[in-house]
């Protein structure tokens, strides 16, 4: 990819999220013995999860092996965005979206509630990258997220 090819924001005026008593949302930030290694924004449940770049969606990801309601998805780049793999956590998908092409800012779905599971926490959709195979940082390559 080239460095100047920015992603989408997958959630329309989404921010990061800030910190709660779950930790807070940057890259980085630490979740006890591990590290976070995605970007957390801020979406209320049901709002509409729209595709960050161009590519295929390859298949549902489940962030909980032993909690199959929470949900998300992965997406392979192409044109542009070739050698970029995202995964989006906590959203139900539309309907029909498996194996399908998308454009950035088309929708793939809306956002699930995370209080059920992590009272207390600002609801989020999670978002990781990788380029190339290589795990990054996604804030710097989002279009208007704050």
């Amino acid at each position: 990819m080239n460095t100047q090819v920015k992603i989408e924001n997958p959630v329309k005026n989404g921010k990061v999220r800030k910190k709660d008593k779950w930790g807070g949302g940057q890259y980085g930030a630490s979740r006890g013995k591990r590290q976070h290694f995605g970007l957390d924004i801020t979406a209320n449940p049901g709002q509409d999860i729209l595709s960050p770049i161009e590519g295929k969606i390859i298949r549902i990801s489940y962030p909980y092996a032993n909690d199959l309601k929470f949900t998300g998805l992965l997406i392979n780049g192409s044109g542009a965005h070739t050698g970029i793999e995202v995964k989006i956590f906590y959203l139900s998908p539309a309907p029909g979206v498996i194996n399908k092409s998308v454009t950035p800012g088309e929708k793939i779905g809306n956002a699930q509630a995370l209080t059920t599971k992590y009272p207390g926490i600002t609801n989020h959709v999670h978002i990781e990258i990788k380029r190339h195979g290589v795990q990054v940082d996604p804030k710097p390559l989002i279009n208007n997220i704050f």
